[in-house]
């Protein structure tokens, strides 16, 4: 039977899923606009900081275009599509309505274009044009989109079409901001969508009689310190709503919000709580000791001991100040037996806070140790006779 020991560190960790009243709400006691729903989260670890009514399923209106975006994005990061393909547009994206670049059934635009039109202006003829060249179909697409939903865990997320013209589309503000972080985390982000997350005013079609002015909708885009962008979207159903993200410190927080009574109030919640995220709050990421976990005795394997390691960077979000007074603890057995796979994992490592645990990670082999049959112990005896 292997014995498991556990080993207390002294640091800190605070947890922030599950926060109490005392952290939920400002300092200032400042009342919020009324919405139907919005959450604060940390975008790399998930930690919830502020929210209300996170989990309530509402229309979403236009906020369904960021799984678009991050569908059209892994293509782009795949190189199965590229910014410079010529993408022709039907007479379904003809005919679409709202937000719109005017686009002519059979009209040839670059993919960027289109893709500058999505993210600046949320244009729906444009979405469909993209969704069409991805997929074949906007019924393809969106059947993607619901696929890539379930994939990331988002149960309370429905897309009955591609960008959210549909009042059937349906999310909630955790689901939306777990999404977004998704979108953010794209590697060759800045390659594929350069500065339009940011950018307040463009075109397309620049310089032609066909010129097209893009508005950015999301005026957190051009105006909040650290913005990396989001989207906005507004209908009947769904009221005023806003994603948006940002970074200081190198700590990056989502701010969602759903079914806002009108434009500013969505603004003004937004940036409020993002702004108490960063006044509040403080990403920490502390260097674990590893003779808390490495070397592991190995019995009946080929080498007597196992180098292993923390699977991913631990990082956790806490209440500024208090990161350095938080507990790490070390799950690992006394011995393991071989064999025992490269990149398996071993053990656990769990930051606590306040007694609660708000991180979790792997301890992982770092290379394979194989069993020492009585054909393997052959096989090395021979290896250093002959080396010999």
């Amino acid at each position: 039977m292997k014995k498991i020991f556990t080993v207390a560190v002294t640091l800190t960790a605070l947890i922030i899923t599950g926060l109490t009243p005392a952290y939920a709400n400002n300092s200032d006691d400042y009342k919020l606009p009324d919405a139907a729903a919005f959450i604060l989260m940390e975008a790399e670890t998930g930690q919830i900081l502020r929210s209300h009514n996170e989990n309530q399923q509402l229309p979403m209106s236009s906020l369904a275009k960021i799984m678009t975006l991050l569908l059209i994005g892994e293509e782009l990061q795949s190189g199965r599509i590229s910014l410079t393909d010529d993408v022709p547009a039907s007479m379904n994206a003809h005919k679409a309505t709202g937000s719109v670049i005017w686009l002519n059934a059979g009209e040839v635009m670059k993919l960027d274009e289109l893709l500058k039109s999505v993210v600046i202006s949320s244009s729906n003829d444009a979405t469909i044009a993209l969704a069409e060249y991805v997929s074949g179909s906007t019924e393809a697409f969106t059947e993607r989109m619901n696929q890539r939903a379930a994939e990331l865990n988002l149960q309370e997320t429905f897309f009955a079409d591609c960008g959210g013209f549909d009042e059937r589309s349906l999310s909630t503000a955790s689901d939306i901001a777990l999404m977004t972080a998704e979108l953010f985390k794209l590697s060759g982000f800045g390659e594929i969508f350069g500065q339009h997350f940011t950018t307040r005013l463009s075109a397309v079609r620049a310089g032609t009689e066909r010129e097209t002015q893009l508005l950015n909708t999301n005026k957190l885009a051009h105006s909040y310190q650290g913005s990396i962008g989001g989207k906005a979207g507004q209908s009947a159903a769904a009221g005023f709503c806003i994603a948006h993200c940002a970074i200081r410190d190198g700590m990056k927080l989502i701010a969602v919000v759903l079914g806002a009574v009108g434009e500013d109030e969505r603004v003004e919640i937004g940036k409020h709580v993002l702004s108490d995220g960063f006044r509040d709050f403080e990403f920490v990421t502390p260097t674990p000791d590893s003779e808390n976990f490495s070397p592991v005795k190995v019995e009946r394997g080929v080498t007597k001991t196992l180098d292993t390691a923390i699977a991913a960077p631990l990082s956790f979000v806490a209440p500024k100040g208090s990161g350095k007074n938080a507990k790490y603890i070390y799950t690992v057995p006394d011995s393991l037996a071989a064999p025992i796979p490269k990149g398996g994992s071993i053990g656990k490592v769990a930051v606590e806070l306040d007694g609660v645990v708000v991180a979790e990670y792997d301890i992982v082999a770092l290379y394979e140790v194989e069993e020492l049959t009585f054909a393997k112990a052959l096989e090395i005896m021979l290896e250093k006779f002959f080396r010999f």
